[in-house]
């Protein structure tokens, strides 16, 4: 488990990285998901990966209710292919909670724009930049769903 040393990114409070049980991670990035996955295994979860969004979304497919959450980048076989995973996690209405980790997070005026569309827009429970898992492997959780 890493320490969290940021406290808040871009004026928003980071959590503690949530506490599930069984998670599907979807990144194309093997960097990033291993980084995902080790911080949720240090908490006791279980995490299946998916290495694309159609991926991901057959494994919903075939059994949703296994995962209580779904950890999903946006920029993987195309730029807005995650759009697709959460888009569908919503189609078949997936009881458990949802995270976006992306790149795109980590400029101010992005993060802004990202945390409208990605929270309130795609319903995306939790915010994950990525550039405090490149600079100092921290998986930093940023709440911004209902």
């Amino acid at each position: 488990m890493t320490p969290i040393s940021v406290q808040r990114w871009h004026g928003l409070k980071v959590t503690e990285s949530p506490v599930f049980k069984r998670v599907l991670v979807v990144d194309d990035n093997d960097y990033y998901a291993e980084q995902l996955m080790a911080d949720l295994v240090s908490r006791g979860a279980v995490c299946e990966r998916a290495h694309s969004a159609s991926e991901g979304i057959a494994m919903l497919n075939e059994d949703a209710a296994r995962f209580d959450a779904v950890i999903t980048d946006i920029s993987m076989e195309t730029e807005l292919a995650g759009l697709r995973v959460l888009r569908h996690v919503r189609r078949i209405a997936f009881a458990g909670q949802v995270g976006t980790a992306t790149t795109a997070l980590d400029a101010r005026w992005a993060f802004t724009l990202n945390r409208f569309f990605l929270g309130v827009i795609y319903q995306a429970d939790y915010l994950i930049p990525k550039r405090p898992i490149t600079q100092k492997g921290e998986v930093l959780w940023i709440r911004v769903g209902n």
